[in-house]
């Protein structure tokens, strides 16, 4: 009996031993199994719905990744020039780029922000503003002019027409020129107004302030604020301009610029917000062109649909649309080889048109035809300008043919009563 008792107890002990091998292989084949991650740090290339590409990766076999951050942890907002730390999991899709998915994303070093970022001047961009507080809160913005760090934009706001000049110099983006009541097109590129409001400043980071010339106080609050627009939501820079009368709010979203303004004083609230963004637009217009009825000698005209894109010479767009065709008829006022040297609204509200000698040489009319096409070029772009007076040369000196001779200085009446009638469209 003692002998059997022992050999039960050595085989209890023997189960026990294998029941903890057992249990320690278990551990052991448990954590060899269990899902482990792998780190590696890169540059945001760029950033879309649940994914950024990440370049310039400093570990790994791979240069750039396309990493699933849709689940991942994080506690910034991804933006295209931030260092980060990504920790994925370890299945790695080939494909160029690879592609992984992430558990958590960790931010190393901020993008560097620059003024250019959020206030790109780009070429034929339309971009239209819905408002609201305010029967001119909405309006639409078209990029007239851009030369080196400078822009003109032409705003419309339903109750006029503003041109606005701002200039990117010093790490300041500043409006240098605002001027309302322009119904026509011209380059102000090198104009300036003298009030010098500087709407942003570098570094772009929280709490850079400056002050206004007026009195105001203008300072960054936000670099990252979530801003809803009828266009979308962006993470955008927020300005806050106090002192006056009221609050004014702007936000800066990059590669797009200025997507809402918010202005609040009392109880009133006005807003404009960002509506939508048309790329390779052009700016549309309808001009009235003149033309000397052959019959009777008088004044028709013709409205024609007439399209610029930034930087086009106001000029030479209107000299084209002038020469084109209409009907039989009108007369000609500008022939083939005629051009119009200069266009321009002076100081004193008077267009001033210079011409080329070839519009000289091919007036062969007599005194009262001629007239007529001097009325013809004095109404067509004196009402473009909104002006009641054209001073007309050719090449820099006063009009002067066999029939009529101009003073330097001479204007020609911009005359609309005295308009026969609109010229029939089915005879064009």
């Amino acid at each position: 009996m003692v002998i059997l008792e022992k050999r039960k107890r050595q085989v209890r002990r023997k189960e026990m031993a294998v029941m903890i091998i057992v249990a320690v292989l278990a551990l052991l084949l448990w954590g060899c199994g269990k899902q482990e991650t792998i780190s590696f740090n890169g540059e945001i290339e760029s950033v879309s719905e649940g994914a950024i590409l990440l370049k310039n990766i400093e570990a790994g076999s791979f240069g750039r990744a396309s990493v699933d951050f849709g689940e991942a942890e994080y506690d910034f907002v991804p933006e295209e020039g931030q260092f980060i730390e990504v920790t994925a999991l370890p299945e790695i899709r080939e494909s160029d780029p690879v592609q992984v998915t992430a558990v958590k994303l960790t931010l190393k070093k901020d993008a560097e922000k620059k003024i250019s970022d959020y206030f790109p001047m780009e070429k034929d961009n339309k971009y239209e503003y819905e408002g609201a507080g305010n029967e001119y809160a909405s309006y639409e913005s078209y990029t007239d002019y851009v030369d080196k760090n400078r822009m003109q934009q032409m705003v419309n706001n339903g109750g006029t027409v503003s041109a606005r000049v701002y200039e990117l110099k010093d790490g300041k983006l500043t409006s240098i020129y605002n001027r309302g009541e322009v119904y026509y097109r011209e380059n102000m590129l090198d104009q300036s107004d003298g009030s010098g409001e500087v709407l942003l400043m570098e570094p772009l980071k929280e709490g850079t302030s400056w002050n206004l010339k007026d009195g105001r106080q203008r300072t960054i609050t936000k670099v990252s604020a979530e801003v809803k627009t009828p266009m979308g939501t962006y993470p955008a820079i927020e300005v806050l301009t106090e002192g006056g009368e009221g609050t004014n709010i702007d936000y800066y979203a990059k590669n797009i610029g200025l997507i809402k303004t918010l202005y609040q004083t009392g109880g009133l609230e006005v807003s404009s917000s960002l509506k939508s963004i048309e790329k390779n637009a052009s700016r549309n217009e309808t001009v009235r062109f003149y033309y000397p009825d052959r019959k009777s000698g008088k004044l028709s005209y013709v409205s024609k649909e007439v399209s610029y894109h930034t930087n086009d010479v106001t000029a030479q767009v209107l000299e084209k649309q002038y020469k084109e065709a209409v009907n039989e008829n009108l007369g000609v006022v500008l022939t083939t080889n005629a051009a119009i040297k200069s266009l321009q609204l002076d100081s004193e509200n008077q267009v001033r048109i210079d011409m080329n000698k070839a519009f000289l040489e091919g007036m062969n009319a007599g005194a009262g035809y001629e007239e007529a096409i001097l009325n013809c070029i004095a109404n067509t772009f004196g009402q473009y300008y909104r002006s009641n007076g054209v001073i007309l040369s050719v090449e820099g000196e006063p009009y002067s043919s066999g029939h009529i001779i101009m003073k330097e200085g001479e204007v020609l009446p911009v005359d609309p009563d005295n308009i026969q009638k609109r010229a029939d469209p089915s005879e064009e």
